[in-house]
């Protein structure tokens, strides 16, 4: 069973280069947390700090009840999965799984045995603990490494972008098994990736670093509909930005001046106590499914095509813009827009792939945009 783990006001400094700044963060016994973030945000030097890799130059951590910022990895009894698994080529399955209980001297004979076993059962590898590692396909290395990761039934595992070596199928279905084994044995994970999407699917609670700083931490709903920073918003899915002024403000609406338009906006990511004034420079952010596009029939109403259905719909306020491209993606098609009066801007609509009657490249079109699907953020 897993045990809590305290990061408590921990700084990384390098020279004078700061790779991880005041960060403090709390995960619970049995949590599975996902630290994400742009290259030389602090993510990995984060995990390296936690494993006894690097002193932090400042702070504490504590596994449990027991400060472990001075320990050596050796005596901080955590598990780690590498990026390449750092299996050990001469020995076999079932050796490799064992080695953790060997070299921490915490069982011999039968009661080794019985946990080798157990581990083997868990992966789904007994019928291969005879083979070695260049025998294996990537997922089944994986499963060796997370194997012996957990063989010690350690407090805390660590795991370092660990199916970052995978193909994307491959990398989708281990995602999924590894939540499982996590969720059946109850164990505390932190798990470092770059891949935003694997971190919101697996992870009871992301943790975003930025600049060395950890910017948000929640759940993946929380993220993604409430996040904190434009940071934030641009890091955890994809998203349009929409320059503009405010022109307008009644209780919790916002009227905002974009390009030749005025829209509308009820942004859920902050409090009516904290909106900006009129006149201000801001920027609307909104999720590329949350944008219908209309196109103008000649019995005068818009065609509105959204996900999963066509409605018709009589003219109101709205952006206008000119189609770019239709990009084909799987399961949805992507419209690009450029937006009248604001040239700069291009805005993505995601729709789905069997809908018909989509607008053509050059077609000028109407995007409406639900004033409960916006964030704001300052122009800044």
């Amino acid at each position: 069973m897993g045990q809590q783990l305290a990061l408590r006001h921990v700084q990384k400094r390098y020279g004078p280069v700061w790779a991880v700044r005041d960060t403090s963060l709390e995960v619970q016994a049995g949590e599975f947390v996902s630290i994400v973030g742009p290259s030389g945000s602090g993510k990995t030097s984060l995990l390296t700090m936690i494993a006894g890799f690097e002193t932090p130059t400042a702070g504490a951590i504590v596994v449990g009840d027991q400060d472990v910022t001075l320990l050596a990895p050796h005596h901080r009894n955590i598990g780690m999965v590498f990026q390449k698994y750092a299996l050990f080529p001469h020995m076999t399955v079932r050796q490799n799984i064992a080695f953790p209980l060997k070299m921490r001297r915490l069982a011999k004979g039968q009661d080794a045995d019985r946990r080798v076993d157990a581990m083997l059962d868990l992966v789904q590898l007994g019928a291969l603990q005879s083979r070695y590692p260049h025998e294996l396909s990537g997922g089944q290395q994986q499963r060796v490494a997370v194997a012996r990761a957990l063989v010690f039934d350690p407090p805390v595992i660590l795991m370092d972008e660990p199916l970052g070596a995978l193909d994307k199928k491959l990398r989708e279905s281990m995602q999924f098994e590894i939540k499982q084994i996590q969720e059946r044995i109850g164990a505390t994970v932190i798990y470092v990736t770059h891949d935003q999407e694997e971190a919101l699917t697996m992870s009871d609670r992301v943790a975003v670093m930025h600049a060395g700083r950890l910017e948000q931490i929640g759940t993946s709903v929380e993220l993604y509909t409430r996040p904190e920073t434009a940071f934030i918003a641009d890091f955890v899915g994809s998203i349009n930005f929409i320059p503009g002024i405010v022109c307008r403000i009644e209780k919790s609406a916002v009227t905002i001046r974009c390009g030749l338009s005025l829209l509308e906006t009820r942004p859920t990511n902050i409090r009516s106590g904290e909106l900006p004034g009129e006149g201000s420079s801001v920027r609307i952010g909104v999720r590329p499914e949350h944008v219908e596009i209309d196109t103008r029939s000649a019995s005068g109403t818009r065609s509105i095509a959204q996900h999963g259905h066509t409605v018709e719909r009589a003219m109101g306020s709205g952006l206008s813009g000119t189609v770019e491209t239709i990009v084909f993606a799987g399961a949805s098609r992507t419209a690009l827009v450029r937006l009248h009066g604001a040239p700069d801007v291009v805005l993505r609509a995601s729709l789905p792939a069997q809908l018909g009657a989509l607008p053509e490249r050059g077609a000028e079109v109407w995007l409406r945009i639900s004033a409960d699907a916006t964030l704001l953020f300052n122009a800044s």
